[in-house]
């Protein structure tokens, strides 16, 4: 039997399969460490489906449970309310940075199935992710709906509605 042909083709596979493992490997480690640092820390306690929820509705006032919670993990850490993460900010300059710097980020409204339905495909002023139609739309709104012309033309409206809803109590 002619070992020296097998053995030159295990040893090429090795050759080969070496490599590629250690890129592999050392693309799935350097990606898993990426996303560990885009992540803000997460305060333990969290129920599987409601979360920190227990925590804020407790005896004491959610403030103050965010305070305790920022003295133990920072300030900069995340929670779950329900299925959702929420980031907790109490260090006024990572808030300034967030709301500065950062504004794009941080303006815009999750993607979520509600809104889709109920706003219309996110076409409704409440439902539209940031961008030039919410601004658009915010002006018209602005503009058309909340001016102080408009608030007083519309006033005899306003007064019956609250004479109607008066009257049905």
């Amino acid at each position: 039997m002619d070992y020296s042909h097998s053995l030159t083709a295990t040893s090429a596979v090795a050759i080969i399969a070496f490599p590629l493992l250690f890129l592999f490997s050392f693309l799935w480690i350097s990606r898993r460490n990426t996303n560990s640092k885009k992540t803000a820390p997460e305060a333990g306690g969290a129920w599987p489906i409601i979360g920190h929820l227990r925590l804020l509705g407790g005896s004491q006032p959610p403030h103050i449970s965010l305070a305790n919670m920022a003295d133990k993990y920072g300030g900069i850490f995340s929670i779950k309310l329900g299925v959702h993460r929420a980031l907790v900010v109490s260090d006024w300059e990572i808030a300034k940075e967030c709301l500065t710097v950062n504004d794009k980020e941080f303006a815009s409204r999750p993607k979520l199935a509600s809104s889709e339905i109920l706003g219309n495909n996110r076409a409704m002023l409440g439902f539209a992710p940031y961008g030039p139609y919410w601004r658009q739309i915010r002006k018209v709104a602005a503009i058309e709906l909340l001016s102080n012309h408009r608030l007083e033309l519309l006033k005899h409206v306003r007064e019956s509605e609250v004479k109607t809803s008066l009257q049905q109590l």
